[in-house]
C-alpha cells in the first residue's frame, strides 16, 4: 500500500510532532559538540590575545635590552627661538656656544617693469620665453603672447619647474611678477634670461648681508660662529655636521648655549613602559588562568613563573645593581610591577652605566634575558605556538565530526519518517477494514432482525 501523503491522516496521530521530539534527542551530541566547538574558538581567540600582550611586552623589553639602547642623548637650547636642536645616539656630552650671525633666506625677486592688469595685456611676441635657473637647474617658460595671470601659472605649472614659485604683487602703480625661490640658500640662488626683450626688469628684494656692498648668493646663505672660532655657512637652517651628532634648526639671529646630555627622562620611560608591559601580560594571564584557559592553568602558571624568576633572581650582570628592585620597582600583591620614578631617576643619574649593564649586559642582562623568554614564548613550536596549533586541530576535527553526524541526524530522521509513514498507513488500513466489517454485520443483523419479525407475524 502506498504510503500516506499526509502523516498522522490514517493513524490521527502527530507523527511530524513525534519525529521532532525524537530528532531533539537525537541532536543532543551535535548541540553538545556545538557547544564545545564555541569553548575551543573561545579560547582560541584568547590564545591570540595571549601572543599579542607577550609581543607587546617584547617590543618595550627590546628597547632596553641592548646597550645601544643606551645611547639616547637630549640636546637643549637655552633659547629655541634662536635655535632647536635635537641629537641623535651618536653625539656626545658637551656644552656649545653658537653664535648666528643670520639664517638662510629664500632668493626673492620682483619685476621693475609695471602692468596695468593681469588678464588684458599681453607680454612680447609669439615665440619669447624666459629661463629660470635655480641653483644649477634651468627650465624654460614661454611668455610671447601671454598675459601676465598666465605667465604666473605657466611658470608653477611647468612639469620641469626646478624648484621656483611666481606670484604677482600690486603696489600703487600696478602689477608686478615676482619669483621666489622655494629653498633657501646660495645654491638656490635665482637668474633669468631671455629670448628676446627683458620684459620683466627683475631685482633682488634680498638685502646684503655680508657688507660686501652690494647683494651676491652668499647673502642668502646662513652665517654661525661656533665657539667663538668656527665660522659655518649654509644654504640650508638645518645643520646636521656642525656638532657630531646634533640637529641645529636656525631660527633668528642671536646667541645660544647648546647642552648635550644623556637623556635620563627616556630610559626612565623605557624603564616603565616595562614595567608596565610586564604588569598586563601577568594580569592578562592571571584572568585567563581562571577564566577562559581554566584548563590550561598550568601551562600559563608556568609561563608566569619563568618571568617572576628572572626579576628575582640575583643578576650576574657588570653592574653595581644586584636587581631590577633597587632600581624603584617593585611587586605588588598581584603580580604587577610598580615603579618608584624617583628612586629611578636618582639611580639613572648616579650610575647610568650601571643601569644600562643591569638591563642589557650582551649575555647576562635582564632585558636581554626576558626578550630571549618572550621569543621561546612566541616561537614556532613554543608553548603558545603548540596550543594554538592544537586548538586549532580540535576544532578542525570538531568540524569533521559535526559533519559526520548531521549526515547520520539526516539518515535517522528519513528512517523514523518512512517507519511512522508505514505505521500509519496500516493503521489506516485497519480503519478501512474495521469499517468494513462492522457495515458487513450491521447488514446481518438487519437481515436477521427482519428474519425474526417475519416469523413472529406468521404464527
Amino acid at each position: 500500500m502506498a504510503a500516506l501523503s499526509s502523516p498522522g491522516i490514517g493513524s490521527g496521530l502527530d507523527i511530524g510532532g513525534i519525529i521532532s521530539k525524537l530528532m531533539t534527542v537525537e541532536q543532543r551530541p551535535l548541540v553538545a559538540l556545538g557547544t564545545h566547538t564555541v569553548e575551543l574558538q573561545t579560547q582560541l581567540s584568547a590564545y591570540g590575545s595571549l601572543k599579542g600582550a607577550v609581543s607587546t611586552f617584547r617590543d618595550a623589553v627590546t628597547q632596553l635590552s641592548d646597550l645601544s639602547k643606551f645611547k639616547v642623548y637630549a640636546a637643549t637650547s637655552s633659547d629655541k627661538t634662536i635655535v632647536d636642536a635635537t641629537a641623535s645616539s651618536t653625539a656626545a656630552r658637551g656644552t656649545y656656544n653658537l653664535l648666528v650671525n643670520r639664517i638662510a633666506e629664500n632668493h626673492r625677486m620682483a619685476a621693475n617693469t609695471t602692468f596695468a592688469n593681469i588678464d588684458t595685456t599681453t607680454i612680447g611676441t609669439a615665440g619669447d620665453n624666459m629661463t629660470i635657473t635655480v641653483g644649477t637647474t634651468a627650465f624654460k617658460v614661454g611668455i610671447g603672447g601671454k598675459n601676465l595671470a598666465a605667465v604666473r601659472d605657466a611658470i608653477n605649472q611647468a612639469k620641469d619647474n626646478a624648484g621656483v614659485t611666481a606670484s604677482i604683487l600690486k603696489d600703487n602703480a600696478g602689477y608686478h611678477l615676482s619669483l621666489s625661490a622655494n629653498k633657501t640658500g646660495s645654491a638656490n640662488a635665482l637668474s633669468v634670461v631671455y629670448s628676446g626683450t627683458d620684459p620683466f626688469a627683475f631685482s633682488t628684494l634680498n638685502a646684503d648681508r655680508d657688507a660686501s656692498g652690494g647683494f651676491t648668493p652668499a647673502d642668502l646663505d646662513a652665517s654661525v660662529k661656533l665657539e667663538g672660532k668656527f665660522n659655518i655657512t649654509s644654504s640650508s637652517n638645518s645643520l646636521t655636521d656642525t656638532i657630531g651628532g646634533v640637529t641645529l634648526t636656525l631660527k633668528a639671529a642671536g646667541t645660544v648655549t647648546i647642552n648635550v646630555d644623556r637623556d635620563t627622562a627616556a630610559v626612565s620611560t623605557s624603564v616603565s613602559n616595562l614595567a608596565k608591559a610586564y604588569s598586563d601580560l601577568i594580569g592578562t594571564m592571571t584572568k585567563m588562568r581562571g577564566d577562559v584557559l581554566k584548563s590550561d592553568s598550568p601551562v600559563l602558571l608556568n609561563l608566569e613563573t619563568q618571568l617572576r624568576a628572572v626579576l628575582n633572581n640575583p643578576s650576574s650582570a657588570a653592574s653595581s645593581f644586584a636587581n631590577v628592585f633597587e632600581l624603584g620597582i617593585s611587586t605588588q600583591k598581584n603580580g604587577a610591577l610598580a615603579v618608584d620614578a624617583k628612586v629611578l631617576t636618582s639611580a639613572i643619574t648616579s650610575d647610568f652605566d650601571g643601569v644600562a649593564n643591569l638591563f642589557a649586559d650582551p649575555s647576562r642582562g635582564i632585558a636581554k634575558h626576558l626578550r630571549d623568554l618572550a621569543d621561546s614564548f612566541l616561537a614556532t613550536g613554543g608553548p603558545l605556538d603548540g596550543r594554538t596549533q592544537g586548538l586549532g586541530t580540535a576544532l578542525k576535527q570538531a568540524a569533521d565530526k559535526k559533519a559526520q553526524l548531521q549526515v547520520r541526524l539526516q539518515q535517522i530522521q528519513a528512517r523514523y519518517t518512512k517507519q511512522f509513514n508505514a505505521m500509519d498507513a496500516l493503521v489506516a488500513s485497519l480503519n478501512r477494514s474495521g469499517s468494513l466489517l462492522q457495515q458487513q454485520l450491521g447488514v446481518i443483523s438487519s437481515a436477521t432482525t427482519n428474519a425474526l419479525n417475519s416469523s413472529n407475524r406468521i404464527v
